[in-house]
C-alpha cells in the first residue's frame, strides 16, 4: 500500500527538524565570528525597518541581496557541513536501514524500488539530491566560494525558483496522483510504502507460490 500523503509530511518535518538539530549541534562547537554576527544584525535591522515603512520594497530587496551573500559566504563552512550531514541521513543512513529515515521509521513508512529490485546507494543519492535540497545547496556553497556577488545572486534565484517549481510538482504528484510518485520517485524508479502493508504483501506473495 502506497503511503498517505499526511504520513510523508510529518516524516519530512521529523527529518527536517532532526537535521536541523544535527547541524545546530556540531555547528555550534564553532565560534561564530564577529563578522556573521554582525551581518545578521544587518539583517534583522532591514527586516524592521522595511516593516515600518522605513525603507522600500527595491531598498529592501537589493540591501537584502546583497547581505545574503556575504552571510553566505562567510558561512561557507557551516553549508558544507550541512551538506554532508544531510548526505549521511538522507543517503547513507537509509540505504542501511531498508529505505527509512527515522521520520520514516516513526511513520511506519519506506523507500522501496518499483520493480522490487534492491534500492542502491545511487537511487538514494539522486533522490535526495532532488528532493532533498542538497544538490541546491551544493550548488549556492559553490557560487559563494567562487562567483561574484552578481553571479551569486542571479544564480540563487534561477536555482531557488526551479527547486521550488520542482517541489510543488512533486508535492501535486504525491497528494493526487494515483501512483503517489513525486518527480524524483518517478526518476529514479522508487515508490513510499507503508512498511507493515509491504510485508505483508510479501509473506501473501511467499505463500501463493
Amino acid at each position: 500500500m502506497q503511503a498517505r500523503f499526511s504520513q510523508r509530511v510529518f516524516a519530512y518535518f521529523i527529518d527536517v527538524l532532526l537535521i536541523s538539530l544535527f547541524v545546530g549541534m556540531i555547528t555550534g562547537l564553532f565560534p561564530q565570528s564577529k563578522t556573521v554576527t554582525k551581518l545578521y544584525e544587518e539583517q534583522n535591522e532591514i527586516i524592521e525597518k522595511y516593516s515600518a515603512q522605513e525603507i522600500s520594497s527595491e531598498t529592501y530587496i537589493n540591501q537584502s541581496m546583497d547581505l545574503n551573500y556575504d552571510i553566505a559566504k562567510q558561512t561557507a563552512l557551516f553549508s558544507i557541513v550541512h551538506i554532508f550531514i544531510s548526505i549521511l541521513y538522507f543517503c547513507v543512513f537509509p540505504y542501511y536501514q531498508n529505505g527509512q529515515t527515522l521520520g520514516k521509521k516513526a511513520l511506519k513508512i519506506k523507500i522501496v524500488k518499483e520493480n522490487q529490485s534492491k534500492l542502491t546507494m545511487n537511487d538514494l543519492i539522486i533522490r535526495s539530491l532532488l528532493v532533498e535540497s542538497i544538490l541546491l545547496n551544493i550548488l549556492l556553497t559553490f557560487l559563494s566560494l567562487v562567483g561574484t556577488k552578481d553571479i551569486y545572486i542571479w544564480g540563487a534565484g534561477i536555482l531557488d525558483g526551479a527547486q521550488y517549481i520542482f517541489l510543488i510538482i512533486s508535492v501535486i504528484l504525491v497528494a493526487f496522483s494515483k501512483e503517489k510518485q513525486g518527480l524524483h520517485d518517478k526518476i529514479v524508479k522508487t515508490q513510499v510504502v507503508c512498511v507493515d502493508t509491504k510485508i505483508k504483501e510479501m509473506e501473501d506473495a511467499k505463500c501463493e507460490s
